[in-house]
C-alpha cells in the first residue's frame, strides 16, 4: 500500500510538467500551429497507440462483466457530479445565465485520462490492469458529457462526437482482447504501439497545462472565491466521497477500486472550457473551476488516495 510521501512524490511531477506547458505558453514558445498540432497527434495517433498498448490482454479486463462496470460506473457517477454542481451551484447563488450551466458540466466532470493515468502507472508499477480501466472508465463519462452535460449547456446532445480516434481504438482494442486476435500480432507491432503509446501521457499532460494558459486572461479571477469554494465543496468533498463510497462498498474488481480511488482524487477537467467556449457557455468560470481545484487537488489528493487504499485494504 503506498504512503502519502509516496502518492506525493507521484503526483508532483505531474503538476510540474502542467507548469511548463503553462509557462511554455505564456511565453510564447508554443504557437496556434504548433498548439493545435500537437494535439492532432495526441488524439488520432499517441492516444490510439496507448489504448491498443493496454487493454489487449489486460487481466482487468478478462471478461466483458469488467468492461461494463467501468462503462457504467464512468457514466452514472458523472451524472452524480452533474446533480451534486446543479444543486450546489443553486446553493452558492449561481443562476442560469450567470454561469450555473458552466459551473455544472465543469465541476461535475474530474480529470479522467491523462492526469489519473501517470499516477496509475507509478503507484502499481507491474500491474496494467488500473491503467488499462482508464479509457474504457472514460467511455462512461464521455457519453454523459455528450449526452447529459451538452444537454445542460446547450440543450441538445452531441452523441456523435463521442466517435473520435480514442473512442475507435478502444472499440478494436476490446474486440481484439475478447476474441483473443491480440495473440497473434506481430511482435514489432505491438512494440511500436507501445514506444508511440508512451509519448502520449507525458504530451497531453503539457498540453493541459498549455490548455489552461490559452485562456487564461486578465480579469479571470472575478467572483473567483465563491465559484472556487463551490466547486472544491464539489469536486474534491461531496463528489469525492461518493466515488469513495461506491469504489468501498459495491462489490467490484480491486483494479476497478484502485481507478476509482484515484479518480476520486482528481480535479476538474480541462475540456468543458473549450465546450463553454464553442457552445456560448461561460469560459469564464469553467477556468475558474480548473485552475482552482487543481491547485488545492495538489494538497488534497496524496490524502484522498492514501485514506482509500488503506480503507480498501489495496
Amino acid at each position: 500500500m503506498p504512503s502519502y510521501f509516496t502518492i506525493l512524490s507521484a503526483t508532483l511531477p505531474i503538476f510540474i510538467v502542467i507548469a511548463v506547458g503553462f509557462l511554455f505558453h505564456r511565453r510564447g514558445w508554443l504557437n496556434a500551429e504548433t498548439e493545435t498540432g500537437m494535439m492532432k497527434i495526441g488524439l488520432n495517433l499517441l492516444t490510439p497507440c496507448l489504448i491498443l498498448s493496454l487493454i489487449p490482454g489486460n487481466p482487468a479486463l478478462a471478461t466483458v462483466t469488467s468492461a461494463a462496470w467501468a462503462i457504467g460506473l464512468g457514466f452514472f457517477l458523472t451524472l452524480a457530479g452533474f446533480l451534486l454542481a446543479w444543486l450546489a451551484g443553486l446553493g452558492g447563488g449561481m443562476r442560469v445565465g450567470s454561469g450555473l450551466r458552466t459551473f455544472t458540466i465543469s465541476t461535475g466532470i474530474q480529470n479522467y485520462g491523462f492526469l489519473p493515468l501517470p499516477l496509475l502507472v507509478e503507484l502499481f508499477p507491474g500491474n496494467p490492469g488500473p491503467s488499462g480501466l482508464v479509457f474504457v472508465f472514460g467511455v462512461g463519462v464521455e457519453f454523459a458529457m455528450w449526452t447529459v452535460g451538452m444537454a445542460i449547456l446547450t440543450g441538445k446532445a452531441g452523441v456523435k462526437s463521442v466517435i473520435n480516434g480514442p473512442f475507435l481504438a478502444l472499440m478494436l482494442a476490446l474486440i481484439l482482447n475478447y476474441t483473443g486476435v491480440y495473440r497473434h500480432i506481430p511482435v514489432i507491432f505491438t512494440t511500436s504501439f507501445d514506444m508511440l503509446g508512451r509519448c502520449a501521457i507525458p504530451m497531453s499532460i503539457f498540453m493541459i497545462g498549455a490548455t489552461m494558459s490559452h485562456f487564461f486572461r486578465a480579469g479571470i479571477l472575478t467572483d473567483a472565491f465563491r465559484v472556487g469554494l463551490v466547486s472544491v465543496t464539489v469536486r474534491l468533498g461531496i463528489h469525492a466521497a461518493v466515488i469513495l463510497a461506491v469504489a468501498l462498498f459495491l462489490p467490484i474488481a480491486p483494479d476497478l477500486q484502485r481507478l476509482l480511488i484515484i479518480q476520486a482524487a482528481m480535479p476538474t477537467a480541462i475540456f468543458p472550457i473549450v465546450l463553454a467556449r464553442l457552445f456560448g457557455g461561460q469560459p469564464q468560470v469553467a477556468i475558474q473551476v480548473v485552475m482552482i481545484t487543481s491547485f488545492v487537488s495538489l494538497v488534497t489528493a496524496p490524502f484522498v488516495i492514501a485514506w482509500g487504499l488503506d480503507a480498501a485494504n489495496l
